[in-house]
């Protein structure tokens, strides 16, 4: 679909604002969707912190959050790269891409030019046009392995980390370098289920260098 200029204006217009606004204005004005208090604070975290730890239950929507978080990253920064993990296949497959997969759905009703960039498959989420500049990939976080999150180079980069306390140790001690650079973004949740690893250390000892939230479910 070929837009007018008046479009393309109002659609940058809405991107940089986007950008500024986080995840949860994005969810609002493109995707139609509702957000928590809770999420609008993760969102704001996002933007200024860029590290987000998450302590969360079921039924907190967190997996929006992070759905919301891929598209929102695609749709704003360009180049852009989103390593996704988490322990098992089914969180990743089952849980996060389908969400994907269902607020993408969303994004092409609501503002068909824009949803029409991206493509959606079982493996990859991605910019139809420059499908090895800005995409998501998912990949499972298990000791065998630890390269996870490893080997992703862009000038925006955003990590995602569901059940964040289940991943090993050993992944986060191979990605620490790439977590802490200055400009990615790290947005990881879990429910709390453990009283040491990487998860438990942004709560307490490490929790000066992130936005340690707990969401009440």
């Amino acid at each position: 679909m070929r837009l007018s200029e008046s479009d393309k204006k109002e659609l940058g217009e809405a991107v940089l604002r986007w950008r500024e606004g986080g995840p949860a204005l994005f969810a609002k004005e493109a995707l139609g969707a509702t957000p928590t208090e809770q999420q609008w604070e993760a969102s704001k975290a996002l933007v200024e912190r860029r590290r987000v730890s998450i302590r969360s239950g079921h039924g907190t929507g967190k997996s929006s959050m992070m759905a919301w978080s891929v598209l929102w990253f695609v749709c704003c920064y360009f180049p852009c790269k989103i390593p996704c993990t988490a322990p098992t296949g089914h969180q990743l497959n089952d849980v996060l891409w389908a969400e994907i997969a269902k607020w993408l759905r969303a994004l092409k009703e609501r503002i068909p030019p824009l949803g029409a960039e991206f493509t959606w498959t079982s493996e990859k989420f991605f910019m139809s046009e420059a499908p090895n500049e800005s995409f998501a990939v998912a990949r499972t976080a298990r000791p065998e392995n630890p390269e996870a999150l490893q080997g992703f180079h862009s000038e925006n980069i955003l990590f995602l980390i569901d059940e964040a306390s289940g991943v090993p140790e050993v992944v986060f001690q191979v990605a620490e370098g790439a977590l802490s650079t200055e400009g990615a973004f790290v947005l990881m949740a879990a429910n709390p289920t453990r009283e040491d690893g990487y998860f438990y250390a942004s709560h307490h000892k490490m929790r000066d260098r992130w936005a340690a939230l707990h969401w009440d479910g």
